[in-house]
Order: C-alpha cells, then structure tokens, then sequence
C-alpha cells in the first residue's frame, strides 16, 4: 500500500514538473540548450518510478545492505533472470513416496555411502547472523551466539550424534561486516571443509527465513504435544544436479511428514543456486523465521534431527 501511494506521488510529480518545464522552455532564450518535449518527459518520467520504488525496498541489514530472504532474488548468484513467480511450493502430502530407487516414477535418493566413524554431515550458515525472538537488535541480525541460527545449528548437532552420526559443525560468520556477497564468502567455506572432510555425505546451510516473507508471522507446528517452529527447504533449479536435490528434499519432506504429521514444511524451487552444486543431498533448511522464538526453533531442530538421522539410516548402505 506504501509503495502504491508513492508511486501515485511520483506521477504526479512527473505531469507538474512536465507542464512547467516545457511551458518554462517556451519562454526561454537559451539557444545553447535545448530539450524537447519527449526529453523532458522521458526525464521526469524516470524521476517518478525512482520515488515510486522507494516503498518496495526489502529489509534493511543493519550495515545497511538489503536482506535476502532464501525464497527472492539473490544478487551475485549466476542464476539467470526470475522472480517471486517462479517460486513453487510443494505442501509435504504431495511429495512421493520414498521407494525402490529404480522405479522411475518415484524416485528416492541413492544409497549414500557412508562411514559412521567420520563426520557425515556439515551445518554451516551463509546468514550466521540471522536471529529469533527475542534477539531483535540490528534487525533481528547479531553478532553473538546466544538466539541466532548458530545456537539452532547447535541444537541440531548435538541431536544429531546422539543418534551415532558425528557432525561439523562450522559458525563462521559470512555476512558481517558485509551482507552482500555471502554466498560466495560461504562458497569458500563448504568447498574447504568439503575437501578437508571427504566422507560427508549431507550438506546442511541452516537459515532462518523473513516473516515478511511468510505472511508476516511465526509459522509453527505442534509435534508431540510441543510447538515447534516450522521448516522450508529452498532448492536452486539453477544447479546442475537440480534433480537429485530435489529428489533428496522431497525425500526429507516426506519423512517429516510421515514421522511427525503437521510437520513437514514447505519444498519451495528458485532459478538460483546457493551453491547447492557441492552435492547432490545439499539442503538449504529455513528453520522458523524472526517472527519465532529461539524456543520454537531450537525445539524444531530436535525434530528435524530426528526425520534427518531416519533419512540417512534408510538410505545408506
């Protein structure tokens, strides 16, 4: 509604500063510079779109860079062009089963092949930075640990390994002093502990997601008698293994689902990559949004620990 009211403005300016401009010409004797009527108004013009667009800015980074929610556009990202209608969401009750990995048309993830006396899978964040409620300074961004994604990723870890599936879990921290970029500070990351750990067979980036991207609310679930916060799982058709990711978040999806009815969140597709190209069961997980408590969030990464581990012991040899 802002931004409409200020597009309305900008128009406005542009037919009153056209009238007086090509009147104020008229009446001129500079020969030295002259415009034209359509000058004036392709000037004008230009002007007008620029005030209308100041209300559709995305949140603001505390350094002042525009946040990205994982469901928009992502600058720096080799992508090709597309925008919020490309997205597509797959509720959970409309994702296939898991089945035999040679029917077709019901695809499940490979064996993964893996070794329980190594890490098996790596949480790391591009956002670290991203926080719940209560932590709401800097826009819901914060340096510390205490209420971010990075307190999630703990929760996440440690439910993990209980279940005998050693994890790393890295907290380095992409996007201060500088948000824009952070996918490719990040990039960085996951490729040197890939090469460092080779027997890792998940790839975890653990966001949190807008809530003014997500109906401007908390989204949560009640698991157990619990409220937990609800998940996404964002997938770059920009990649090249697209399908396989797919194939492997329609997996976890299921899972959720099956394991904890109400639970299972939302698949949602973008013509990006998020450096998901590292491997083929990557998962960009959105755990809650800043509209959530820490509560709801840490509870929910119990959960999603949970239907993880089952995925991993269902597929692995």
């Amino acid at each position: 509604m802002k931004g409409k009211r200020l597009l309305t403005l900008g128009m406005a300016v542009f037919v009153i500063t056209t009238v007086v401009t090509v009147r104020g010409m008229e009446k001129g004797n500079d020969r030295d510079f002259q415009l034209t009527e359509a000058d004036v108004g392709k000037m004008c013009l230009s002007g007008a779109l620029m005030v209308g667009s100041r209300g559709t800015e995305r949140q603001q980074t505390p350094d002042g860079e525009q946040e990205e929610s994982e469901a928009e556009n992502i600058p720096g990202q080799e992508t090709g062009a597309a925008d919020d209608a490309a997205a597509q969401e797959v509720p959970a009750t409309e994702t296939p089963a898991v089945v035999d990995t040679q029917d077709p048309a019901n695809p499940s993830p490979q064996t993964i092949n893996i070794d329980n006396s190594k890490p098996v899978v790596i949480i790391y964040h591009t956002h670290a930075t991203e926080s719940y409620q209560p932590a709401s300074d800097g826009n819901f961004h914060v340096l510390q640990e205490e209420g971010t994604v990075r307190e999630v990723g703990n929760v996440l870890t440690a439910e993990l390994q209980k279940q005998g599936i050693q994890v790393v879990h890295d907290k380095t921290i992409h996007d201060n002093p500088s948000y824009n970029q952070s996918y490719s500070r990040s990039l960085e990351t996951i490729k040197n502990l890939l090469g460092k750990y080779q027997n890792v067979a998940v790839v975890i980036d653990l966001h949190r997601d807008a809530a003014g991207y997500s109906g401007g609310a908390g989204k949560t679930a009640i698991v157990n008698g619990e409220t937990v916060a609800k998940y996404n799982l964002v997938v770059g058709n920009g990649n090249p293994n697209a399908d396989k990711l797919k194939i492997f978040a329609n997996t976890v999806n299921k899972k959720a689902e099956e394991m904890y009815p109400g639970y299972g969140g939302r698949i949602i597709e973008k013509a990006y990559k998020f450096n998901q190209y590292v491997s083929d069961y990557d998962l960009l997980l959105e755990i809650g949004n800043n509209e959530n408590n820490i509560r709801e969030s840490k509870a929910s990464a119990k959960c999603f620990a949970d239907v993880l581990a089952a995925v991993i012991k269902d597929h692995s040899n």
